[in-house]
């Protein structure tokens, strides 16, 4: 959310409609990201995107948007560009590559990702800061635990392997001895072995 510069409500309200509208939270998380690198770009192309849609990344006194809610206003605006071609080329300049994966929601104008989210938020599926922060606290403590069992585990099997090397050498030199010992006999004995060995 931070990345984004949204909130986690917003994060949340996307995550569970990401299923309901087709579009994968990734791809609306990669769509936000490059809004809002697009609305403080100076590329002249995708400033007149913006203007072609009559959408403003500036508020009244010179600052920026929300990107959520200019996300909604592009969203909006392009489901009312009529010509297919345009449409893309435009959504392809403000959202990247990710417009692609957003013509489920271009189409209709953003209006049933905004209803799916609402729709989480009155189910009470929208965890507050402090339940995600104490989460988050309870993550970090089993990513502890299990880097702890990996070095565990790890320095038990390097133990084990130390233990087992000068058995595992002995046999070794046993086999080589016993090769040696069978290279040495003639082929006669050598067949006499290899049918017994067989039976």
């Amino acid at each position: 959310a931070r990345v984004l510069g949204v909130s986690t409500d917003e994060l949340q309200k996307m995550q569970y409609a990401a299923d309901l509208v087709d579009v994968s939270v990734d791809d609306m998380v990669n769509a936000m990201a490059r809004l809002t690198r697009s609305m403080a770009s100076s590329s002249g192309e995708t400033q007149a995107a913006f203007s072609r849609l009559g959408v403003s990344v500036t508020d009244a006194g010179g600052q920026m948007r929300n990107n959520q809610d200019v996300f909604y206003d592009v969203l909006r605006a392009l489901s009312n560009i009529g010509n297919e071609t345009e449409r893309d080329q435009l959504a392809m300049q403000i959202f990247g590559k990710s417009a692609n994966e957003l013509a489920g929601i271009i189409d209709d104008g953003g209006e049933s990702l905004k209803a799916y989210g609402e729709e989480a938020a009155n189910l009470g599926l929208i965890m507050d800061e402090q339940t995600l922060q104490s989460l988050n606290k309870v993550n970090d403590e089993f990513d502890r635990l299990k880097n702890l069992a990996k070095m565990e585990f790890a320095q038990a099997g390097a133990a084990a392997l130390e233990a087992m090397t000068p058995v595992i050498e002995d046999l070794i030199g046993m086999v080589s001895s016993l090769l040696q010992w069978f290279g040495s006999l003639d082929t006669d004995s050598m067949a006499l072995i290899l049918t017994l060995g067989l039976l």
